[in-house]
């Protein structure tokens, strides 16, 4: 332990209780708890006799840094951990515990859905009625702090890929170009389908934005939860009083599976969670010790977790009266457009928006995907589920907010670059398959 580190914990053991339990219940989220209980046997000996208060001011409190849907899912965590698992049965956890946490939504980037309304079961009262052991809460604020350090190893190791030399996306080195339908003819007259299409680029200005945002980090805070709660219901499988055929059925659950496994409305691909198990995958199998466990973290935290940005509009004058009072109308500020204010997590981040276009894009009069078809697997290792658009746009990856709100064909122009990050060898593959599809689909209707 350090000096000053020390000093701060002598300074916490003269402190009598009625002063340091508002602290404790004010900190921003459990993982600095267990620094201060690790750190001081007066913290420790304290959260022994308050921990539900403890735990529960921190999770809801108004300096809690993680979203609600987060807090619920470590609600759920402590409560499977007592065994008062507030699931009846598979079809509730899946159907609306799951897919509320991870509730996806299409259409604008501009207005999201309403946020669903809290569970009772895993409302802010619920550790009172359950009354949880303070073993069982000390282990969930454990694994929070491993849940962090893992939150920032994971997102490390993205943009560790991303600061790679060998990371060059190209872009169009004429701007007017695109991947098209239908318009661009071969010398014999034929239509040249995208897959056939060929363009010259050259390296695009890949520019560093620094720390991962508070929703990026988030995204990946949320998707570790996720996973430890799978987890922890496969750990009480034995214990849950739920017909054999669901018991059957959780133990064939994975967190990366589809949403409309999950009984969600939205069959989304969840990339947000596949990403960060193709990360933990790199680090070995979790300990199993009394609890589920994730793997140990490489390292521990780097930064301090950025906070979030909760200013989404603003009013901007739009002209004046003839009296000269001023029209004020509301606008949505950069940060929002961006992607940077919590509202970003009630949607796919952007780079799931255009991976989506690429790999089955709708039919649209003049753009179209060179690579339908195309896995998001070799992207993963970017964090191209995980980025903001402000840091997409200057990895050269997605539009900027000012090219204004008809993205498809700003994504189109964004496809080659896309392309440009792939293996050569699957992209090649890729398109053989397209080349194989079209001629079968030629002798079918030569056929009939």
């Amino acid at each position: 332990m350090s000096t000053s580190s020390s000093q701060q914990a002598a300074s916490l053991e003269i402190l009598p209780p009625e002063i340091l339990i508002p602290i404790a219940t004010r900190l921003p989220g459990l993982d600095i708890l267990w620094d201060l209980m690790t750190a001081s046997p007066h913290v420790w000996r304290l959260f022994s006799d308050h921990a539900i208060t403890i735990v529960e001011c921190i999770l809801s409190g108004p300096d809690a840094i993680i979203p609600p849907e987060i807090a619920e899912l470590i609600r759920a965590v402590i409560l499977v951990r007592t065994r008062a698992v507030p699931f009846e049965n598979l079809p509730e956890f899946q159907g609306r515990f799951l897919r509320k946490v991870g509730r996806k939504w299409k259409g604008s980037n501009m207005e999201a859905p309403p946020r669903p309304s809290p569970d009772e079961k895993l409302s802010p009262g619920c550790l009172s009625t359950a009354m949880p052991s303070v073993e069982v809460l000390r282990s969930v604020v454990a694994t929070t702090h491993q849940i962090s350090a893992l939150s920032q190893a994971c997102l490390i190791s993205f943009l560790d890929r991303l600061r790679d030399p060998s990371f060059r996306p190209l872009h169009l080195t004429n701007p007017e170009d695109r991947y098209d339908r239908h318009h661009r003819r071969g010398p014999n007259g034929e239509y040249i389908e995208a897959w056939d299409q060929v363009f010259t680029g050259e390296p695009v200005s890949v520019v560093d934005v620094g720390q991962p945002t508070w929703v990026e980090e988030m995204r990946v805070v949320r998707a570790l939860w996720y996973i430890q709660l799978v987890g922890e219901m496969h750990r009480q499988v034995d214990s849950l009083e739920w017909p054999a055929q669901e018991i059957e059925g959780l133990k064939d659950m994975r967190p990366g599976d589809d949403r409309h496994n999950l009984g969600s409305p939205y069959p989304l691909s969840p990339e947000e969670v596949r990403s960060v198990m193709g990360y933990l995958a790199t680090l070995g199998k979790a300990k199993q010790d009394l609890f589920y466990r994730l793997p140990r973290p490489p390292h521990r935290k780097i930064w301090t977790t950025a906070l979030p940005v909760r200013r989404e509009r603003y009013m901007e004058i739009a002209g004046y009266r003839e009296g000269g009072s001023p029209i004020k109308r509301s606008k949505f500020t950069e940060d929002r457009l961006w992607g940077r204010t919590p509202v970003a997590l009630d949607g796919d981040a952007p780079g799931i928006s255009i991976f989506e276009r690429l790999t089955n894009p709708p039919p649209h009069p003049i753009s179209a995907s060179p690579l339908e078809g195309i896995k998001f697997d070799s992207f993963r290792p970017f964090g191209l589920a995980i980025w903001d658009a402000w840091r997409m746009y200057n990895l050269g990856l997605h539009s900027s907010i000012l090219e204004g709100q008809s993205r498809l064909p700003h994504d189109a122009f964004y496809f080659f670059a896309w392309e440009s990050i792939l293996p050569p060898k699957e992209v090649a593959s890729v398109k053989s398959n397209l080349r194989a599809r079209k001629k079968r689909e030629a002798g079918g209707h030569q056929a009939s």
